[in-house]
């Protein structure tokens, strides 16, 4: 618990059952006195007690977006141009920007394990259903993408997530962007409860939290 005393997010699984359940993230809020507890044989075991916070109130369990989210409303689809990922050449050049920054960030996920769609979402009828950028189910995180790190694009993202959010199930929320954002944009994006990405040359990618470093994203420190 050394790192969590420093800071550090708490990300808890349930291990009951041959699939792990991811819980959510949490804060430790206090160290309690330890509690004894009896062994099978008998023995008195001192147990620590930890006192966390949620950092949100969701369990997530893999694959339950479409279980909790009106079929006829929310679905999954793939990535847009899902044919390019991993691979390169002229037709990976036409792409915008945008759906670059995606597509890039989709093959970091695609190394670290992590399988990436997209939502749609039927909202009206006779009108086009809306499509979001990213969505990685085993972190139940829904991603918008914008290629400039400027406040206006931020506050697009926000409403974009906004809008959303309306029709699912409280997901984790993060800004894919093309490069670091000044401070007071990463703050508008936190108050919003969103996270902010952006690539790190070499390095790979860096995040404004420390939650995701459950997908492979590095904390950027200050």
């Amino acid at each position: 618990m050394a790192e969590a005393e420093r800071g550090k997010p708490i990300h808890l699984f349930d291990m009951g059952g041959q699939v792990y359940r991811y819980i959510d993230e949490f804060t430790l809020e206090d160290v309690c006195p330890p509690v004894t507890l009896r062994h099978r044989d008998g023995r008195p075991i001192d147990v620590p007690v930890f006192k966390l916070r949620p950092t949100e109130t969701v369990a997530h369990v893999p694959g339950q977006l479409e279980r909790l989210c009106d079929p006829e409303v929310v679905t999954l689809k793939p990535v847009e141009r899902s044919d390019l990922l991993l691979s390169s050449g002229a037709a990976r050049e036409r792409l915008r920007p945008e759906n670059e920054l995606v597509l890039r960030f989709c093959e970091f996920l695609a190394r670290q394990g992590h399988a990436t769609q997209r939502i749609q979402i039927r909202h009206t009828a006779d009108h086009a259903p809306l499509f979001t950028d990213i969505w990685v189910d085993s972190a139940f995180l829904l991603i918008e993408a914008k290629v400039r790190p400027e406040r206006q694009a931020v506050r697009d993202a926000i409403s974009q997530m906004t809008d959303y959010t309306r029709f699912l199930p409280n997901p984790q929320r993060a800004i894919l962007l093309s490069g670091r954002p000044g401070a007071d944009v990463i703050e508008l994006a936190h108050s919003a409860r969103c996270a902010v990405i952006w690539p790190a040359g070499h390095a790979g990618w860096q995040s404004s939290v420390g939650w995701l470093g459950g997908l492979g994203v590095r904390l950027s420190m200050p």
